[in-house]
């Protein structure tokens, strides 16, 4: 999937954060993302931003909860503008209407140095995609600024990775 623009928004009714993933194919994936899981993955985004995207030795998957690995190669990311409004007209949805309620993740390491970050529905809807560190930056700063105008008392800078935890798939948590 090349993507063409991410939106992050927050959906008050639902209380989750609307991920808007619009790709050059004029195709737009709708991924619905709880307080839950947000809490959950901010400390791998971290990691792998710092780690992998920074420069620093490749680590071992990031698992924040089970996901099956289907996506697609790795392809070229580009570099990105964010400054332009979302362009959300005329776009087909491959996967429905209704967003992808995130339930599991999974953030894996590829070369470039880029990641592959899985959002899905536990056995049914899947999402992947590809950042390289420009993008993950970007994505981190919309969920950051999102989930504070969520007013989710959801303190981001706090969290951190358990360090018991780390590397082992076994003992990643399954949300929902």
């Amino acid at each position: 999937m090349q993507i063409q623009q991410l939106q992050v928004s927050f959906d008050a009714r639902e209380d989750r954060l609307l991920l808007r993933i619009s790709t050059a194919e004029r195709e737009e994936i709708l991924v619905a993302l709880t307080r839950r899981l947000i809490k959950a993955l901010w400390p791998y985004l971290q990691k792998m931003l710092n780690g992998h995207l920074g420069g620093a030795d490749a680590p071992k998957p990031i698992v924040a909860s089970p996901a099956p690995s289907n996506a697609a190669p790795p392809q070229d990311l580009g570099a990105g503008s964010f400054t332009e409004p979302y362009q959300g007209d005329d776009l087909s949805h491959p996967l429905g209407l209704a967003p992808v309620l995130a339930m599991e993740s999974r953030l894996q390491p590829i070369d470039g140095p880029a990641c592959r970050i899985s959002l899905g529905e536990i056995k049914a809807r899947k999402v992947s995609f590809d950042c390289d560190k420009d993008l993950m930056q970007a994505f981190c700063a919309m969920i950051r600024a999102t989930v504070d105008k969520a007013g989710w008392d959801l303190d981001l800078d706090a969290l951190a990775v358990n360090e018991s935890t780390e590397g082992a798939p076994d003992a990643t948590p399954t949300l929902h």
